[in-house]
């Protein structure tokens, strides 16, 4: 057939394709593109080999596969396949396979809310290392029929979703050539680094630090706003221009005593404004590595001679009833410190241990230094527009200011360090890489030693918000798994099928109420 698709209403290049141009090539229907390793399960019952690609040549070929894994497996499949569904993980076996290209559709059974692939879900600025693809439905149909398959894409799709594997299908007579250019706009990020110097340079000094970059206008895939609200600024006043505030009043506090001759400093006070936070601690991991690089000639190496500690500040400005010291497990010596810093301020402490965080202060942990990082929850304008400096508790993020600056003056004028402790990381049962189930839950990560996922609220609209559930509800089942964590939580929730109705059960002022819930997508 001869047919010119349109870009972005037919098809879109993935943000991970090869640029390029691609001559004439076949095309194969190669299912879901899953090729998932044998195993064993919890009990030791062996696990086959799925292959989408059983019999099935696709050298020099287009390789076509739907977008997600089957729909109705079941939750034990779900949680084994999911991590092997996401497109680049299709794309490598594709590659490995000797493809020319992948063409990715969603199906009529993926209930999708757009059908093609948005570029900005992938911050990677390496490509596959082949051409990638994203079509229609209608394109996909007219592409079977057009090869004179019997079975439409729904009915191809709908044999698939049981799980079984079923041979993949020459698509005879077609063929597509494409000419793929992608521009890709690259930033340079910028670390702003301030420094208080003790005398003796060999003493391992403290760092405090803040992120100062913020999503703005739909960087990324890391906004929570939905339709228009989407390409407009997201301020991020709480996220976190309360934390770099803090940063810089800390820095001149510090300096300020430091130039009347009234800070007996022993080592050194590092200030650190980090970039690139939300596309991944970009900024705090390329200074880790880069001092790893040039004091001991190895990227990977510990750090512990270098740095005594590592605090950080990250949304301090909605406090409430608590502050959050996250990474209180990382060293013996935070809890006496805390409280002895506190003592003049007196302000609500919650701790928790773990020190694995979603925050710059874990480039540190895995470098062998304790850390601390101050945080006052989480909340419904968290990553949209509508986090905004009116909403700022400034007395609050005041106090929790000052507080820091007497842990690090502590810290910096004490000729003892707090001891370094290896925590194992917690168990990580979900994984959200290929998880597209969206419940619209905010939890709170200031629960503390709360059994079950303690929310600090709903996404308005979303389909918990559609259920019935509320901030401060605490989930303690889903789908009849007991949750204990939030580990639990995206264990289950990641292998729930989007558009099927299933049980909720919350506990609220005490009581335990069940509730009806139908997962949605977020794609």
């Amino acid at each position: 057939i001869k047919s010119t698709l349109k870009i972005n209403e037919d098809w879109r290049p993935l943000s991970f394709t090869k640029i390029g141009k691609i001559e004439n090539s076949e095309i194969v229907f190669a299912g879901y593109g899953l090729e998932v390793p044998e195993g064993k399960d919890e009990k030791g019952k062996k696990l086959e080999l799925y292959s989408s690609y059983f019999h099935l040549d696709v050298k020099d070929k287009w390789v076509m596969v739907f977008r997600y894994m089957p729909e109705n497996l079941s939750e034990e499949q779900r949680r084994r396949f999911s991590r092997y569904s996401h497109p680049r993980y299709k794309t490598m076996i594709a590659r490995q396979k000797g493809a020319r290209g992948i063409i990715i559709v969603s199906g009529p059974n993926a209930k999708v809310k757009s059908q093609l692939i948005p570029l900005g879900t992938d911050a990677s600025m390496s490509d596959s290392g082949m051409a990638c693809i994203s079509i229609t439905d209608k394109v996909g149909q007219e592409i079977l029929k057009s090869a004179n398959v019997k079975e439409s894409l729904k009915e191809i799709q709908s044999s698939l979703d049981s799980g079984k594997m079923k041979s993949g299908i020459p698509l005879k007579g077609i063929q597509i050539n494409a000419q793929l250019s992608i521009i890709q706009e690259k930033r340079k990020g910028r670390n702003v680094i301030g420094v208080i110097s003790a005398k003796d340079p060999h003493s391992p000094a403290v760092l405090i630090g803040a992120h100062v970059d913020h999503l703005g206008p739909e960087i990324g895939s890391g906004s929570r706003a939905s339709g228009k609200e989407k390409s407009t600024i997201h301020y991020g006043a709480d996220d976190n221009a309360s934390g770099t505030a803090g940063l810089m009043e800390i820095a001149e506090y510090l300096a300020d005593l430091n130039d009347k001759g009234k800070l007996p400093i022993k080592r050194s006070a590092i200030f650190a404004a980090w970039s690139g936070e939300e596309l991944g601690l970009l900024g705090s991991s390329h200074y880790v590595r880069a001092n790893a690089k040039m004091f001991f000639a190895d990227e990977d190496a510990k750090l512990d001679k270098l740095f005594a500690a590592a605090l950080n500040m990250d949304m301090i400005g909605r406090f409430e009833n608590k502050l959050v010291l996250q990474g209180v497990g990382s060293s013996s010596r935070w809890p006496a410190e805390i409280e002895k810093r506190n003592a003049p301020i007196g302000l609500p402490i919650t701790t928790q241990t773990d020190s694995y965080l979603a925050t710059d202060a874990t480039s540190f942990y895995l470098r062998g230094i304790p850390i601390l990082n101050a945080f006052t929850g989480a909340h419904e304008d968290y990553h949209t527009p509508l986090d905004t400096v009116d909403k700022i508790n400034f007395e609050g993020a005041s106090k929790i200011t000052k507080f820091m600056a007497l842990l690090t003056r502590g810290l910096i004028t004490s000729a003892d360090r707090p001891d370094y402790v290896a925590m194992a990381k917690p168990e990580e049962k979900g994984t959200r890489g290929g998880m597209r189930t969206y419940l619209g839950t905010i939890p709170d990560y200031s629960q503390g030693d709360v059994v079950g996922v303690k929310l600090s609220g709903v996404t308005k609209g979303a389909p918990a918000d559609k259920a019935g559930i509320k901030g401060g509800d605490i989930i303690v089942s889903l789908s009849g798994k007991e949750l204990k964590n939030i580990y639990d939580y995206t264990y289950v929730l990641g292998a729930l099928k989007v558009g099927t109705e299933t049980e909720i059960k919350v506990k609220r002022k005490g009581k335990v109420i069940s509730l009806k819930i139908v997962p949605g997508s977020r794609d």
